[in-house]
């Protein structure tokens, strides 16, 4: 009964209440809280713009991955993942996880991430859970709870289940790739080849789920069996199996593209003579904070 009526309850377009949110706290963060914490720093005037602090290439990458997390929790994508096909399901975690959440951590700049961890709490925590065992651990636990018949199940019939999923969602991405992208303060960073096997790694070792769904022969989604033949005349086992398939290509195809892409710009790097692994000094002068801060205890 609850699958016949959400089934045709998705066809008709909801206001993009999910979108619109994502957009509105996605700006206050950008286009208040950025120059408000760039006019706090030193030697910086009472007004500052937002395209004094940041490059327009960083807004680019900002606002596109704001814009695709805003179509994620929109109409169509919002219902068919909720309430229709594993394959919609599991698109949009991993289109959420591995292209909106690097894109807006790309487009925020490096400086308001030291300032916001300057302080040594913060600091030590950040150090802990973007420490590269611990996000692998992370990031594949979350992947395959989420994927768990009882998590689908809640995130379908409690709104306020799938909220705080998206939530989970969002900081798992974000924990996994602070180290692959080398945004964690302070100059112990991954190399290039920490980097390309980190990033392989978080494209194995979820693996493990993907490849039950696709080798399944029954269903494990009640809320999706029914609709996902009411939207797109498939069975749902058939669902099931191109959602582990075609999750998979997503996963390796994005990470793998990445680590490549890494493995290449540092090479272009070497050839030049630059260093491919450049430190700042905010990293430096955060790693001065910790020996003090290690000093003074």
């Amino acid at each position: 009964m609850l699958g016949t009526v959400v089934g045709e309850a998705v066809l008709r377009i909801t206001p993009p209440y999910g979108g619109v949110i994502v957009v509105v706290l996605g700006g206050l963060f950008y286009f208040r809280l950025v120059p408000r914490v760039a006019s706090r720093l030193g030697n910086s005037p009472d007004r500052v713009r937002l395209r004094d602090v940041v490059s327009p290439r960083q807004r680019k990458q900002f606002l596109a991955g704001l814009v695709i997390l805003a179509l994620m929790e929109s109409w169509p994508s919002l219902e068919l993942a909720r309430y229709v096909s594993s394959l919609a399901y599991l698109t949009h975690t991993m289109v959420i996880e591995l292209v909106a959440v690097p894109l807006l951590l790309l487009g925020t700049p490096n400086w308001l991430w030291h300032k916001l961890t300057e302080t040594p709490f913060v600091d030590a925590l950040v150090s802990l859970l973007t420490s590269p065992i611990l996000t692998t651990i992370l990031y594949s636990t979350v992947f395959t709870l989420s994927m768990l018949a009882i998590i689908v199940q809640a995130q379908a019939t409690s709104l306020v289940v799938y909220v705080y999923l998206q939530v989970v969602f969002v900081i798992a991405g974000v924990l996994m790739w602070i180290p692959a992208l080398r945004l964690n303060p302070g100059t112990r960073k991954l190399s290039t080849g920490g980097r390309v096997f980190y990033l392989f790694a978080q494209s194995l070792l979820p693996s493990f789920p993907a490849i039950v769904l696709i080798f399944a022969h029954h269903s494990f989604y009640p809320i999706f069996a029914t609709n996902v033949h009411l939207i797109f005349g498939i069975s749902e086992i058939a669902d099931q199996q191109l959602a582990g398939g075609i999750s998979k290509v997503i996963d390796f195809g994005i990470l793998w593209t990445v680590a490549i892409a890494i493995m290449n710009r540092a090479q272009k790097q070497e050839d030049l003579g630059a260093d491919p692994e450049p430190i700042t000094w905010l990293d430096v002068e955060r790693e001065f904070k910790r020996a003090h801060k290690g000093t003074s205890t």
